[in-house]
């Protein structure tokens, strides 16, 4: 009986009551009614949720391609054509004609006859040739060209054949997911009415 209303006293007293009953007072065997409570513990509340982030943001580089050279054959001119004249003297040769000196003509004579009288008459002179050199052309002078083609030789030279160049390269942004644990309700710890 005095224990009785010692409990009744301390449940009067509302949470100093509670700390001073105890785990054992809400458990004790004798303990029933709305005089009694029990401890309860609710645990935490966890749940693993995902997370992404930018790792790394979105950027531009530039890349230098060099100059790509290479190499090319072509014939190159050592010497030009040419045209060289060959040129051939005329030939002469020496004949001999015969040519008149002096034409047939008539020439007054005087003379005596055997009687010694004295006469006169026309005696014809007949015309007179000579031989002369003359000199003539067998063959003319004459000239002939000589046509000499062009002189290539094969050389190698170096040209470029891709001008250097600059490329700009967009890099996209890098994401991370992550997961971790976070708390969805804090633990707790109370105490409730018995109800047995």
């Amino acid at each position: 009986m005095l224990r009785k209303a010692f409990v009744s006293g301390l449940a009067g007293s509302g949470l100093a009551a509670m700390f001073l009953l105890g785990a054992q007072g809400a458990q004790a065997a004798d303990c029933y009614g709305a005089a009694c409570y029990r401890l309860v513990k609710k645990p935490a509340v966890y749940q693993t949720v995902s997370k992404t982030y930018l790792a790394r943001p979105a950027r531009t580089q530039s890349r230098l391609i060099p100059a790509e050279y290479g190499y090319v054959t072509e014939n190159v001119l050592v010497q030009p054509a040419q045209t060289i004249p060959h040129y051939r003297q005329a030939t002469f040769t020496s004949v001999s004609e015969k040519v008149m000196i002096s034409p047939p003509t008539k020439r007054w004579d005087v003379s005596r006859d055997a009687f010694g009288n004295v006469v006169g008459c026309w005696v014809d002179v007949p015309a007179q040739f000579g031989y002369r050199q003359r000199t003539v052309e067998v063959s003319p002078a004459t000239v002939e060209y000589e046509n000499i083609p062009a002189v290539y030789v094969p050389r190698q030279r170096q040209v470029m054949l891709r001008a250097t160049q600059v490329v700009r390269e967009t890099i996209p942004p890098v994401y991370k997911t992550v997961e971790r644990t976070e708390m969805i309700s804090p633990g707790a710890k109370y105490w409730e009415p018995t109800r047995y």
